[in-house]
C-alpha cells in the first residue's frame, strides 16, 4: 500500500483542553457498528451511562447531544469515554479526528481537517511550497475500488499541475484561482466527452509557460467588472445561507455580509474600497491562501475519479477561498486589525460549518451545475 500525506501530517498533536474549540460539540458523532457491539458489552455504572446516552437516528448510532455538546464532553473539555475506557474504547471517528482518508485501489491519501484549529494552524502556517510525502507500506490491499485506472493517472498527473499553478510565486493569486478553474473545465470537456486520451494535450498546453502567460492576458476581460461582482457575490452569500449548518445561530456571519449590500452606486464603491484596503493590509499573508486552496485540491480533487466531476472539485476550492476571503474582511472591518488567530477562526469555522456536513459538499456540486453565478465567467467575474 502507497500511503501519501502532506508534509506537516506528522507534526499534528491533538492539544485536547488547551483547544478554543472542542471536536465534541457542534455535530452529531456516529458510532461505529464494531464500537457500537463494544459498548453493548461494557458492564458497571458506566456502561449503563454508555447505553443510555446512545440513540439512533437514520439508522445510525449517536451520542446523544447536551446542548451543542456530546453528552460525554466533561467541564474539564475531555472525554469521559477516553478517561474511563481508554483510547482504544473511542469509536473510530473520535479515534480519527482531525484525521481523513481517501483509498483508491493501492494509493491511500491521508490528510488533517481545517476544521480542528490546530490542524488549521499547521495548514496555514508556512510560506515554503506545501510538499507531500510517499511512503510505503507491507499491508495488504482488501479492496479495490471499481475506478478507470486511465482516468485515475490522469488525474494524478491533473492534480500536480493545479498544484503547481497555485503555488507558482510568479503569478497574482487572482490568476492562479483563474487558470486552475480553466484548466479543470477543458479537462471536464474531455471527460464528459469520454477522451480520457485527450486530457493529456490540455495536461501539456497548462504546463508550457508560453501558453500560460497568453492565458493570463486572456483574463483581463473578466476585470473591472464591478457592478457584476457585486451581484455575484450577493447571490453567492444567498446559496451558502440555504445550505446545512451546524446550528442556527449563523456561525459564518452570512447575514451580516449579506447587510454589507446595499443598492446605490455609493454603496458599492465603499464595498470595494474596503476590499481593496484590506488587500494592501493582508499582501504579505497570501500564502495563507494558498495554503487553503492546495488544502481543498488536495483533500477532493482525486475523488473525482468516483464521480467524473473534476470542475465541481476545483469550483469548491475557488468558491471556498471566496468566501473565507469575504469573512476575513468582514471580521477586518469589525475589529480594525487581522490577526494570524482570526485567520485559524474564520477557516476552522468555515470548515467545521459546510465542509463537514458532506451534504454540503453534494449540494455545492449540484448548484454549480443549474446556477448561473457558478459558471466558469461569472466566477472569474468575482474573482478580479
Amino acid at each position: 500500500m502507497k500511503i501519501r500525506v502532506p508534509g506537516y501530517f506528522k507534526e499534528f498533536k491533538c492539544i485536547a483542553s488547551e483547544c478554543e474549540d472542542t471536536c465534541c460539540a457542534g455535530w452529531q458523532i456516529v458510532i461505529d457498528n464494531e464500537t457500537y457491539k463494544k459498548y453493548e458489552k461494557i458492564k458497571g455504572t458506566f456502561g449503563e451511562r454508555l447505553r443510555n446516552e446512545i440513540v439512533q437516528q437514520d439508522g445510525e448510532n449517536t451520542f446523544v447531544l447536551k446542548g451543542n455538546n456530546c453528552s460525554f464532553l466533561n467541564e474539564g473539555k475531555t472525554c469521559d469515554i477516553y478517561a474511563e475506557l481508554g483510547e482504544d474504547s473511542l469509536c473510530y471517528t473520535c479515534r480519527q479526528y482531525p484525521r481523513y482518508m481517501e483509498e483508491f485501489g493501492n494509493l491511500r491519501e491521508i490528510g488533517i481537517s481545517l476544521s480542528c484549529p490546530e490542524a488549521a494552524r499547521l495548514i496555514l502556517r508556512d510560506h515554503k511550497k506545501a510538499e507531500f510525502e510517499l511512503s510505503e507500506t507491507e499491508e495488504e490491499i482488501t479492496s479495490y475500488n471499481d475506478i478507470n485506472p486511465m482516468l485515475f493517472i490522469n488525474l494524478l498527473q491533473c492534480r500536480k499541475i493545479v498544484f503547481d499553478i497555485l503555488q507558482n510565486p510568479h503569478i497574482n493569486l487572482e490568476d492562479r484561482v483563474s487558470l486552475a478553474l480553466k484548466f479543470a473545465d477543458e479537462i471536464q470537456e474531455r471527460i464528459d466527452d469520454d477522451n480520457i486520451q485527450g486530457i493529456k494535450e490540455v495536461r501539456e498546453k497548462y504546463s508550457d509557460n508560453d501558453f500560460i502567460n497568453e492565458a493570463i492576458n486572456s483574463l483581463d476581460k473578466y476585470k473591472a467588472k464591478g457592478k457584476v461582482k457585486y451581484r455575484n457575490l450577493q447571490e453567492l452569500f444567498k446559496v451558502f445561507k440555504e445550505l446545512k449548518h451546524i446550528n442556527q445561530n449563523d456561525p459564518l456571519h452570512l447575514d451580516e455580509l449579506l447587510m454589507c449590500f446595499g443598492h446605490s452606486d455609493a454603496d458599492e464603491e465603499a464595498y470595494f474600497d474596503k476590499h481593496n484596503q484590506f488587500n494592501k493590509y493582508y499582501e504579505d499573508k497570501l500564502y495563507k491562501f494558498e495554503n487553503l486552496l492546495v488544502y481543498f485540491v488536495y483533500r477532493y480533487f482525486m475523488k473525482a475519479v468516483f464521480d467524473h466531476d473534476v470542475a465541481a472539485k476545483v469550483k469548491t476550492a475557488a468558491v471556498s477561498y471566496l468566501m473565507i476571503k469575504e469573512l476575513f474582511v468582514l471580521s477586518w472591518m469589525k475589529k480594525g486589525e487581522f490577526t494570524d488567530e482570526d485567520a485559524v477562526d474564520v477557516m476552522h469555522t468555515y470548515s467545521k460549518d459546510i465542509e463537514h456536513l458532506e451534504e454540503n459538499i453534494e449540494t455545492l456540486a449540484k448548484v454549480f451545475k443549474t446556477n448561473d453565478v457558478f459558471k466558469l465567467e461569472e466566477i472569474l467575474k468575482i474573482l478580479f
